[in-house]
């Protein structure tokens, strides 16, 4: 699919400033993530259970974990809001956009384009009712 850098704004779930920052779209990865420095910084609680995330290399990383609110602007000018999961990372190689952002924003990849770009409409799945067994 390509990887492509989009700037996103972030900051905690209370309100406040929103902090501009590069980050790398990865539709790989399952939650978004900084390193945890900066979001210690923007003070995002952490929650009180790390979790265990699995890297490409198949290498796992556990991190603590926290809700952030991220802010994405897309070509159109229209600016899409919520608030997110994101891993605490220990470096500044963690710097990414989630797919569970993505969703939660309701984002897509444009990837010829590289470029996020906003979803019409949501996906239910099974359209009908479920057969009697």
């Amino acid at each position: 699919m390509g990887d492509f850098a989009t700037e996103v704004y972030i900051g905690n779930i209370d309100g406040g400033d929103m902090h501009p920052v590069s980050a790398l779209v990865d539709t790989g990865a399952t939650e978004s993530a900084f390193p945890a420095e900066f979001l210690e910084h923007l003070r995002v609680e952490p929650t009180e259970k790390p979790m265990q995330y699995v890297l490409a290399d198949g290498s796992a990383l556990e991190c603590r974990r926290g809700f952030a609110r991220i802010s994405i602007t897309v070509r159109s000018g229209e600016t899409l809001s919520g608030i997110c999961p994101v891993a605490f990372w220990p470096d500044e190689s963690g710097q990414c956009i989630g797919a569970t952002t993505l969703q939660i924003l309701t984002l897509a990849v444009d990837s010829a384009n590289e470029e996020l770009v906003p979803v019409a409409a949501l996906r239910r799945g099974w359209p009908g009712a479920i057969p009697p067994q």
